[in-house]
């Protein structure tokens, strides 16, 4: 299933996507089941804490919508009911406006650590982003007063959908419920001058999240997909999750011992190489340059860089 978090009007709700057609579930919960849909289904973080049997109901759902259209006059018939909407008529959120936590990994990719003259560590590195850092696709990156060296990193995210602490490899993979393109926007200058990497990494709108949250059916193997990132059309990064590290198992146990996992985390499984800074010679993004992550079977993450205005 593609999820995505819609507004429909004020109206802000869990919804999917069907080829071009997106689908208010809540109007089809109403439809099909005579009464007004749960809480969790307006909120993608509540609908993943709802467990295994929210994500069946949502399933379900799915399943129906999927029948209808195919048979005579169905389509109309979830038009007239406001079940049914064309993608480009309605705008997307980040899949999740809430996680509880977003933690990153850094230097995850082996062309990565290459363009940086760097060894592959020998375990993971963590860091985190707070929420308020979250923003969706469409929606503008602000590059602050504050920096000059504003960066762009495409990565694969995976999203906790279980709660678990000291996860096993063998068993990590039943936490995870999907996953989602990710751009790990970082001021260079302030993440290198600080020694740590938090205040680079954590501005408002410097982790842009979407279009959609995949669920992991969809995708058969999340360690062999393209990943390209262009600026203004050109291709900056081009690799394949395949160059990853750490693979997500990995990464759900390795975390999983520091902290609790909770339905609705994210985890940024790192980037490839051609990020701006290593670049002969560097490439900063400044206002206006429009920033493109896509990430084969998951989607193309789309966003303006915007100077920041403090009036």
């Amino acid at each position: 299933m593609y999820l995505a978090t819609c507004e429909f009007g004020k109206e802000s709700v869990v919804g999917s996507r069907i080829a071009d057609d997106l689908f208010h579930l809540g109007a089809a919960y109403r439809y099909w089941f005579g009464e007004d849909a749960p809480v969790w289904m307006k909120d993608m973080r509540s609908l993943l804490e709802g467990g295994q049997t929210a994500i069946d109901r949502v399933r379900k759902l799915d399943d129906k919508i999927k029948t209808t259209l195919s048979a005579s006059g169905g389509r109309e018939a979830l038009v007239k009911r406001g079940i049914v909407h064309r993608l480009g008529n309605v705008r997307l959120a980040a899949p999740i406006l809430n996680p509880g936590k977003i933690i990153c990994v850094g230097l995850n990719y082996k062309d990565h650590c290459l363009e940086q003259e760097k060894p592959m560590p020998t375990s993971p590195i963590l860091f985190s982003k707070f929420s308020s850092a979250i923003t969706g696709p469409e929606e503008p990156i602000i590059r602050p007063q504050a920096t000059t060296r504003l960066d762009f990193e495409g990565e694969l995210a995976f999203v906790v959908g279980k709660r678990g602490k000291h996860i096993s490899v063998n068993e990590a993979m039943e936490y995870v419920v999907g996953y989602t393109v990710f751009n790990d926007v970082s001021a260079r200058d302030l993440q290198f001058s600080d020694g740590q990497w938090l205040r680079g990494k954590t501005f408002d709108t410097f982790a842009p999240t979407g279009p959609f949250l995949v669920t992991k059916e969809t995708v058969e193997n999340p360690h062999d997909l393209r990943i390209e990132v262009r600026v203004n059309g050109r291709t900056m990064q081009s690799s394949s999750t395949q160059n990853m590290i750490f693979d997500i198992p990995y990464l759900v146990h390795f975390i999983s011992g520091v902290v609790t996992l909770s339905p609705g985390d994210l985890v940024a499984t790192g980037t490839p190489a051609g990020v701006g800074v290593f670049r002969k010679p560097p490439v900063f993004l400044k206002g206006g340059d429009e920033v493109t992550v896509e990430i084969e079977k998951l989607g193309t993450l789309r966003n303006t860089v915007v100077d920041e205005d403090t009036g």
